[in-house]
């Protein structure tokens, strides 16, 4: 019994001593562990604080380039506003300019515009003020907008005041009197100092000393107060129109369209008759009677009136052409009638062009048929020429009024009056030309005259001056007379 006690207590201590190591193994075991979630914790911990870290570094970088992109932003747009004012000031600048001409006595205006041309004019001013208003509104509402509106249509303005202002003064001319020319030079003046407000309070010093609850009253009471300006312009002009000459849209019975494709019509075949007559003229059997001097002058002179009256026709047919490209364009959804009369000024101004064009082409035609018969002088032929010219120049800004930008049609009768100018000055330099030459055959030998007799001849040559410019003053002033009572009357629409 003992000895199995004893083997028992030594089997207790065995597992005792077994106990204590796995005691001391899970003890080595938890340590170990606890060791392992403390490094995580730390490893933890690091990475957290270097989050925060990196996370305030990252907010601090974008509110950096924040700032700098609005600083950018803030130049950019405050370059954008200096650029906008110097084209406004350049804008004020040319109303001064149109100003200055308009009050310069030696300047005469543009001396071939027409009352008709005029008012369309001032219906352009009139539209172009309106979009200014318009785009300034837009742009005051949103100034970091686009000002590309504000620009076209500032530039827009100040050259169509600048032309109006040219243009009122060359009608002033058939004004009766010197008040009447006063009164509208006058209201022209006005008009260019009220339109140049559109330009110096739309300029942001001015701007800025302005609520921003004022400044769209400012733009809408300047537009306001130019369209009261051009009112009375346009009263002013209609003023000159004879009643027995005036070309109404408004008041025709009969379908304005019609009306005007038939003008148009009319206008090209008047040329074509005038070429016809032309072509009839060089076809005559030659006149044995004549030396080969005055045969080469009428050759000339035939040649170069048949290259211009073909350069009308060209003109004639692109001046329809781009008529018709502008109702095409500007009616939309609106009839061709409708748009005439919307906008019966212009039609207006390109029918009166158009017939001015005819006239004077067959001015031109009857001039030269009368400088080969003897009846008319080669100075008749001159004019005729720049007349011709003069209605040129009429009839394509006539259309250049209502004409798209980079219109190839518009173009092209640019081009056509181009041609037309060029052929008007060949025929003008050999004019002179063949006047120069008959001069110099004219010439005196004045080396075998006695002195008496030179003396005589210069006190000849003297009083004939004194005498050519007591009727050029004379020529002058019948023509500012005639010019004040109105146009001449063109042809009657029953002829």
């Amino acid at each position: 019994l003992q000895r199995e006690l004893d083997a028992r207590a030594a089997e207790a201590d065995r597992l005792r001593r077994q106990l204590d190591d796995l005691r001391g193994e899970h003890e080595g075991l938890r340590q170990t562990k606890d060791d392992e979630i403390a490094v995580l914790q730390a490893g933890m911990d690091h990475s957290i604080v270097a989050m925060a870290n990196l996370k305030k570094q990252v907010g601090g970088n974008q509110g950096d380039l924040q700032r700098r992109l609005d600083a950018v932003l803030s130049e950019h747009a405050l370059k954008l506003k200096r650029i906008l004012d110097s084209i406004l000031r350049s804008c004020a600048d040319k109303a001064d300019e149109a100003v200055f001409n308009l009050n310069d006595p030696g300047n005469p205006g543009n001396m071939t515009a027409t009352v008709e041309h005029v008012l369309a004019t001032i219906e352009q001013v009139h539209d172009l003020s309106k979009t200014l208003a318009a785009s300034f509104a837009g742009y005051l509402t949103n100034p970091d907008g686009d000002q590309a509106q504000v620009i076209a249509a500032a530039v827009g303005l100040s050259n169509g005041l600048e032309h109006l202002l040219a243009n009122m003064k060359g009608v002033s001319r058939f004004a009766s009197g010197e008040d009447a020319v006063e009164r509208i030079i006058k209201a022209s003046r006005q008009t260019a100092l009220v339109g140049r407000q559109f330009f110096t309070k739309g300029q942001s010093g001015a701007m800025d000393q302005l609520l921003a609850s004022e400044r769209h009253g400012v733009i809408l009471d300047t537009n306001h107060e130019l369209q009261q300006a051009l009112g009375t312009l346009t009263t002013l002009a209609e003023s000159l129109v004879r009643r027995d000459t005036k070309v109404s849209v408004t008041s025709s019975r009969e379908d304005i369209s019609d009306l005007v494709e038939r003008e148009m019509l009319n206008a090209a075949r008047a040329i074509d008759d005038a070429v016809a007559r032309l072509q009839a003229l060089a076809n005559q059997p030659r006149d044995t009677s004549l030396s080969d001097r005055q045969v080469q002058v009428h050759d000339a002179i035939l040649d170069s009136s048949m290259a211009m009256t073909n350069a009308i026709a060209q003109l004639i047919r692109a001046a329809t052409a781009s008529q018709q490209e502008i109702v095409a364009q500007g009616r939309g959804s609106s009839t061709k009638e409708a748009f005439y009369k919307k906008n019966n000024r212009w039609t207006e101004g390109l029918i009166s062009a158009a017939k001015t064009v005819a006239v004077a082409t067959n001015t031109l035609v009857e001039t030269a048929d009368g400088v080969i018969k003897g009846t008319r002088s080669l100075e008749h032929l001159v004019v005729a020429a720049r007349e011709v010219s003069a209605a040129t120049v009429q009839l394509v800004a006539a259309a250049r009024v209502k004409s798209h930008f980079n219109s190839r049609t518009q173009e092209r009768l640019e081009l056509a009056a181009k041609a037309v100018t060029e052929a008007s000055a060949h025929l003008v330099r050999a004019t002179q030309r063949l006047t120069e030459k008959e001069e110099t055959q004219a010439t005196e030998d004045y080396d075998r005259l006695s002195n008496l007799e030179f003396k005589s001849k210069e006190m000849e040559q003297q009083v004939q001056i004194l005498q050519l410019e007591k009727e050029l003053v004379g020529a002058r002033r019948r023509l500012a007379e005639m010019r004040r009572h109105g146009y001449h009357a063109e042809e009657d629409d029953s002829d």
